[in-house]
């Protein structure tokens, strides 16, 4: 009996979906003689280490089960978070990343936007961007815009001007 790829995304939709994560990936491929499923799940408040053992634990007891999607097939599944490096495309991405530095390219400059995560609401963002000589600007930049950004890796603390534009905001990093 072979796998049925549809009954297994619906079930893992499912127990994603019954812990409040979205499902932002989902992936069933052989490799050799076994199957390989990747979920990442995401959430407002991120995925805890302990969260990711229980959604994969629920999925595993359901694969198991007398409705197995996955045939005979021994199968590796591999639960987890979006990585810090990963693309943002959905408004729900950009809203989980305020504080975040971001690298944001658009249209209109290939070069892209370098800053600091400010507001996210339905029709676009707003970024931090630091000048020359200190100075702080806010972009706003539309999501139709946006060709492609990502969170990046911030080895130090942002600029204290920077820091308190974010804190009379509300934005926790």
């Amino acid at each position: 009996m072979g796998t049925d790829d549809g009954r297994l995304r619906a079930i893992v939709t499912e127990v994603t979906g019954a812990h409040g994560y979205d499902l932002e990936e989902f992936t069933a491929r052989t490799v050799g003689r076994r199957r390989v499923v990747r979920v990442v799940i995401d959430g407002d408040d991120g995925v805890s280490l302990d969260d990711a053992a229980q959604v994969s634990r629920e999925i595993s007891e359901r694969l198991d089960g007398p409705d197995d999607p996955m045939g005979e097939l021994p199968y590796t599944l591999e639960v987890t978070s979006p990585g810090v490096g990963r693309p943002l495309r959905e408004p729900r991405h950009f809203r989980r990343s305020l504080g975040r530095l971001l690298a944001v390219t658009t249209a209109q400059n290939a070069e892209g936007l370098t800053g600091h995560l400010l507001r996210a609401d339905e029709d676009g963002i707003a970024l931090l961007v630091a000048g020359k000589k200190g100075a702080i600007s806010t972009v706003a930049v539309p999501y139709g815009q946006i060709a492609a950004a990502r969170v990046e890796v911030e080895f130090s603390a942002p600029p204290a001007a920077v820091q308190e534009l974010l804190d009379a905001e509300g934005v926790i990093r």
